[in-house]
């Protein structure tokens, strides 16, 4: 799966619930399915295939970038066309996918040769998709990414480490619960941000805000199985949760199924971006 290294999109479902998740499917055509959308995609990229990468990418796609600008589909799709970014080549690392229902949970990592604007910004990244089943075929919805150091580039095996995250995810939930503002504070990074229903930027103080005033409610939550990747300073967390949740006084309970992009920073992990999408 190939990145464009600068496209992390985020839309904010957070990582609670109130009765207990599904668990993902064990069926694995669909599983298959969102592979070959994955391996298809980084084909497309080096070929410069417009039409297949239109396929692939939904039309309301969005994404903030590095610089805290919204990148669109049709973004995307200019910038490959016009060459101002070019993937060379790639090698894949680690696919891990996950199914429910019609929403697919994607990450992995993965090694590229390309450029941007003509300057070279090759290396290993650590990504995540989120896909949804749309008119029958699977569609890339949200993607985030993180660079990966020379230090971060082989999986932590220890059980400690994976455990660590699970509990932070945990008193995440917690923390919204409580509406423990200074709590949310360490938790999400200074530049989270996310593309909101409407198209707009959601920055971390807005997420605060909406806290503190009372304009967004967790009542109460219970995660799903949660499976973590930890690459270094860089962690995949994919859960399902199902919450019981308010805005603006209006009910928005339901089941969700959410990615977490991590990264540790002055020795604490925080939340860098979010993926997210009701399941039905």
């Amino acid at each position: 799966m190939r990145r464009t290294a600068n496209i992390v999109v985020i839309v904010l479902i957070s990582l609670m619930a109130f009765i207990p998740s599904r668990a993902p499917a064990k069926d694995t055509g669909d599983v298959d399915a969102v592979k070959q959308v994955e391996q298809s995609m980084g084909k497309a990229m080096v070929a410069g295939d417009i039409d297949k990468l239109k396929q692939i990418y939904a039309d309301d796609f969005a994404t903030v970038d590095s610089s805290g600008k919204i990148t669109t589909k049709q973004n995307l799709l200019t910038d490959f066309e016009s060459f101002h970014d070019k993937l060379e080549w790639y090698e894949d690392g680690r696919m891990d996918v996950r199914v429910f229902g019609n929403v697919a949970v994607a990450q992995g990592s993965v090694k590229e040769k390309r450029s941007r604007n003509g300057k070279d910004t090759s290396g290993e990244f650590a990504w995540m998709d989120l896909l949804e089943k749309r008119a029958g075929r699977w569609v890339v919805v949200q993607s985030a990414t993180a660079r990966l150091t020379d230090s971060a580039k082989a999986q932590s095996k220890d059980p400690a480490v994976v455990d660590a995250v699970k509990q932070f995810e945990q008193e995440v939930g917690d923390a919204m619960v409580a509406r423990d503002i200074d709590k949310l504070n360490q938790t999400y990074a200074d530049d989270w941000a996310t593309v909101d229903s409407s198209g707009k930027i959601f920055t971390k103080e807005s997420l605060l805000s909406d806290f503190r005033s009372g304009r967004h409610k967790l009542v109460s939550f219970e995660n799903g199985p949660m499976d973590v990747q930890v690459l270094g300073d860089v962690a995949v967390v994919q859960a399902s949760v199902n919450e019981k949740r308010f805005h603006d006084g209006k009910d928005i309970s339901g089941e969700f199924v959410f990615m977490d992009l991590l990264k540790k920073r002055a020795g604490k992990w925080v939340i860098v971006r979010t993926l997210g999408a009701r399941v039905s």
